[in-house]
């Protein structure tokens, strides 16, 4: 319910878990709010839902289903799979608008920010596509074949007395090792940080 003169949409305490994570339009949430507000009719004015999900990625919802009541009216917000992207607390508040109202004037009006939650699924975390499986595979690859030329080069250290030992090979050797090690680093930020382009993003 949203009260118009506070602002605050007031969700009850078991309607406040929406749904797990990756969800796509399995929940519809029904907010109703009064026809009216100081001699304007809502339900003349377009209807969003603007939200940000859980990875703090914001997104605007177009309410299509507005059931219109003598004095209310009805909003029905399908919960699709970018708000439940991420398991955790989203925040959203409902707008209403228009370019040019009755009055000649634009028209903006918001509710104060309300939240509720998306629930964690099975590995919540695990997003992986071919893509990033030959990614992980060719990191892999590196690091086992870092991992064998440490070893190499500890035992040359090891040797360092003996007078086989070639200083300048072994510099060499170190600073395409640390190349190396920089490369998987660099692959492993990459890995780490990707996100997936989605519509719905703003």
């Amino acid at each position: 319910m949203i009260n118009p003169n506070t602002r605050k949409i007031n969700i009850p305490q078991e309607l406040y878990n929406i749904g797990v994570v990756t969800d796509d339009n399995a929940e519809k949430v029904n907010i109703r709010i009064p026809r009216y507000f100081d001699g304007c009719d809502l339900s003349a004015r377009k209807c969003t839902i603007s939200y940000n999900n859980a990875l703090k990625e914001r997104g605007v919802y177009t309410v299509t289903e507005i059931e219109i009541d003598e004095d209310s009216l009805l909003l029905n917000w399908y919960v699709s799979k970018f708000v439940t992207k991420k398991a955790g607390k989203i925040y959203f508040v409902v707008e209403f608008k228009k370019d040019i109202d009755e009055r000649g004037m634009s028209y903006s009006w918001s509710t104060l920010p309300a939240e509720l939650n998306v629930m964690a699924g099975l590995d919540d975390d695990i997003t992986i596509n071919e893509n990033d499986l030959s990614l992980y595979r060719s990191l892999l690859l590196q690091i086992q074949a870092t991992d064998r030329r440490v070893a190499d080069l500890m035992q040359q250290v090891h040797n360092i007395n003996q007078s086989s030992v070639n200083l300048d090979l072994l510099n060499s050797q170190i600073g395409d090792l640390q190349s190396s090690v920089k490369s998987i680093q660099e692959s492993a930020v990459y890995i780490e940080s990707g996100q997936t382009a989605t519509e719905e993003v703003m």
